[in-house]
């Protein structure tokens, strides 16, 4: 099925469910369908009762649901009560979509902070950049990458190291204090930037578990109480 085939379908709805997500955290809304474009591929929604409608930004991904089809879509257009999106393509049901816990990113107020080694080498009170209950990512400083970037490029690229579990604590604002085994999944570096992002997939014990799950709770509250009101 082409986009155009999509575009045609979509049309003769009156709703459509449009994904996005805001501080990590998936935002689903159902709005109503104004008008469609096939040649310039532009969809028209009716913004005007959306109350999430200042998530919707060109910095975030924006999916539009078809049925059991997902099209990326970039924001043409927000202004007022119309959100007009461009098509790009067809794709596989987003992150966003299938990601089973929700992950939160921490509060400049009260960050969350991750201690870890690698190897020989022991990184301590890193800031956490997103967590949940089965991951947590986290920003290394420009002193901490230059010290760990050699052997994180070493496990980068080899297969038997990439999957060794690391001790991990990690210190949450109310919470306390949290113990983990991390396996690294992935290592995040972009041209220019100061710092690199470390993937972790994280197993707790079940008390453990429940420190985590109350902080996300508490600040998936917090932002969504937070989007509410701006």
């Amino acid at each position: 099925m082409t986009v155009t085939d999509i575009l045609k379908e979509l049309e003769r709805e009156r709703y459509c469910e449009v994904v996005t997500s805001w501080k990590e955290i998936p935002i689903r809304v159902k709005l109503p369908v104004r008008w469609v474009s096939h040649q310039e591929r532009f969809v028209s929604f009716d913004f005007k009762d959306c109350k999430f409608r200042q998530v919707f930004s060109d910095t975030v991904p924006v999916y539009i649901k078809v049925r059991e089809l997902f099209l990326i879509c970039k924001v043409f257009s927000n202004i007022r009560d119309e959100l007009v999106l461009e098509v790009d393509a067809p794709v596989p049901a987003p992150p966003v979509v299938l990601r089973e816990f929700i992950r939160v990113e921490p509060t400049e107020n009260e960050p969350v902070y991750a201690s870890f080694c690698v190897e020989d080498n022991c990184v301590v009170r890193v800031k956490v950049a997103d967590i949940s209950e089965s991951g947590v990512g986290v920003l290394l400083s420009k002193e901490d990458t230059k010290r760990l970037i050699d052997i994180l490029s070493h496990i980068a690229t080899d297969v038997s190291k990439i999957h060794t579990p690391f001790e991990i604590e990690i210190e949450l604002p109310k919470e306390g204090r949290v113990r983990a085994k991390g396996e690294l999944k992935n290592i995040i570096s972009r041209e220019g930037d100061l710092y690199v992002r470390l993937g972790f997939k994280i197993n707790l014990k079940e008390d453990q578990t429940k420190r985590i799950r109350q902080y996300i709770i508490r600040r998936q509250r917090e932002i969504l109480e937070h989007l509410k009101s701006i």
